[in-house]
């Protein structure tokens, strides 16, 4: 049925009969759409927006167009995603929207960037565009632009050409020179080159065109020749039975001939012209909102039908569905729980296990080390007492690290104080630890597992400072806003690479996202470390 009104559409859009054709598409258009023919809806999209292009109504064309746009987001099909483009362009060119205009004959050109491309959007096709945003470039003084673009058309197209297009791409190149220098041979040259051609084949409509830019182009120099060419253009009007025309001729001749007959002949075709556009505009506008009036009731019928057979059936379902979701939140409920809390054992599983292979290795190449090397010291030398005491001192430290890693945090209401207790700890001659923007109330209503992760992780960072950073300076802000807790770490020390990074601070890693949060650092060799931490709580 789709298919056959379309065809019926197009049919009727080839005798000019737009009304009936414009109603036609849109019923194709909305039957294509039941069976989700995407591709089919945007087709019959582009016939509306051009219907709507033919009778003037460049604001309906443009907003059918865009409508058509969505239904071939997606698709291959370059050729009417250009042709939808191309609508939109004239639509907005025609409205003085040029800025708009100029942007979108430009997507429909982009979308044939290659000989394939080229190909399925078709030559022809392309040169339209090419000559629409020439056009555009002249309703914008542009006229480089538009003669560019003229002359490529010429040249590079010179074998693809056909006698009607240069005649066609003659005239428009002639017409455009004229706006840019005036009246030049050039310009009458390829004027008159076309139309010898138009004469030759009989071509009415090409006719028109040629005398209009002709009569246009001496008006100031030659007024028997516009005179001439003026009648020509209103005789072949009459054969057209084209009003348009015929009032742009009579426009043209009162400029230099007002005698009252041509100004009374002007003021009535003009009057005949507006008549019958707004008449119709108004055809189409009459026959959208009938159109849609009509769908609009169609589907509140087809509502009304479907509640009432829809109430009895979901009253004696009611309790029965109301059941089966509670079942299903209960178990949903119940699994999502058992999921949460494997996953976190699971986190903290891999973090004693990684937190006791790194004490591990603490043990084994620090203090045994260092108690060996002692050892062999005492056995094979007699050092002095001063020395042996700095390397007891030495392992003595070393061993209290650890322990601070491993022993218990207070998290009630002496934590800030162990806080700050921990920073005091790293304080030394050599560096100096800084806390900033901390208010110790920020605590209040914080679980005990995100104190002790943050605790753990500032130790972390201020162990790795003291071993490996040579900082003299290390600055730490602790702040809470809107349910988050912000956390920056700043030392100036040497720093690290990014390798390093993965390596030596997994575990501080792991343990931030074990509690949801997230560790972001900016460190390089030489230029220290900078740690943020960001925890919703």
């Amino acid at each position: 049925m789709a298919k056959a009104l379309y065809k019926k559409a197009t049919n009727f859009k080839e005798l000019d009969s737009f009304k009936v054709s414009y109603e036609y598409f849109r019923s194709a258009k909305d039957l294509y759409e039941k069976i989700d023919d995407s591709l089919q809806v945007a087709k019959s999209l582009l016939e509306i927006s051009t219907i709507d292009k033919k009778t003037g109504s460049f604001g309906l064309s443009q907003t059918s167009a865009l409508e058509g746009l969505k239904y071939v987001k997606k698709s291959k099909n370059i050729k009417i995603k250009s042709k939808l483009y191309f609508n939109i362009a004239v639509a907005a060119k025609e409205r003085g929207d040029l800025l708009n205009a100029e942007n979108r004959i430009n997507q429909a050109l982009d979308l044939a960037k290659d000989s394939v491309t080229t190909k399925k959007v078709g030559y022809d096709l392309i040169r339209t565009f090419l000559n629409t945003k020439a056009n555009i470039f002249k309703e914008k003084e542009n006229y480089e632009g538009a003669i560019e673009i003229y002359n490529n058309i010429l040249s590079e197209s010179s074998k693809k050409l056909s006698q009607t297009q240069r005649a066609r791409f003659n005239g428009n190149l002639a017409h455009t020179l004229f706006l840019k220098n005036g009246l030049n041979k050039k310009s009458d040259s390829l004027l008159q080159e076309s139309l010898i051609y138009y004469e030759k084949i009989n071509n009415i409509s090409g006719l028109v065109s040629i005398y209009m830019k002709l009569a246009e182009m001496y008006v100031q120099r030659d007024k028997q020749k516009v005179l001439n060419y003026t009648k020509k253009i209103i005789e072949l009007a009459d054969k057209l039975d084209n009003d348009q025309v015929k009032y742009e001729a009579y426009e043209q001749l009162i400029t230099i001939d007002a005698k009252s007959e041509n100004i009374a002949k002007y003021l009535k075709i003009k009057k005949e012209v507006n008549q019958k556009r707004n008449r119709v505009q108004s055809e189409f506008a009459n026959a959208k909102f009938n159109y849609d009036d009509e769908k609009e009731q169609k589907i509140e019928a087809q509502n009304a039908a479907i509640k009432a057979d829809n109430l009895a059936s979901k009253k004696e379902n009611q309790v029965l569905i109301l059941l089966l979701i509670l079942i299903v939140l209960i178990v949903l409920t119940f699994f999502i729980y058992q999921r949460i809390q494997r996953r976190h054992k699971i986190e903290k599983v891999k973090t004693v296990h990684v937190t006791e292979a790194r004490i591990s290795s603490k043990v084994h190449d620090e203090l045994a080390n260092d108690l060996y090397e002692l050892m062999t010291q005492l056995e094979t030398t007699d050092p002095e007492k001063e020395v042996v005491l700095d390397k007891l001192d030495t392992i003595y430290n070393q061993a209290r690290d650890i322990s601070k890693q491993i022993q218990t945090v207070e998290t009630d209401d002496t934590f800030p104080d162990e806080l700050s207790n921990l920073f005091r700890s790293y304080q030394s001659d050599e560096v100096n630890v800084l806390l900033k923007r901390y208010d110790t109330d920020i605590w209040k209503g914080i679980s005990s597992h995100i104190k002790v992760t943050v605790y753990r992780v500032l130790q972390e960072f201020l162990t790795n400072m003291k071993k490996h950073s040579n900082a003299a300076l290390v600055v730490v802000s602790i702040e809470k806003q809107n349910k988050q807790l912000f956390i920056q770490y700043i030392d100036n020390g040497k720093g690290f690479t990014a390798k390093t990074s993965k390596n030596g601070l997994r575990n501080a890693e792991n343990r931030i996202r074990a509690i949801k949060g997230k560790l972001t650092f900016d460190t390089e060799l030489d230029k220290g470390c900078k740690f943020s931490i960001n925890v919703p709580v």
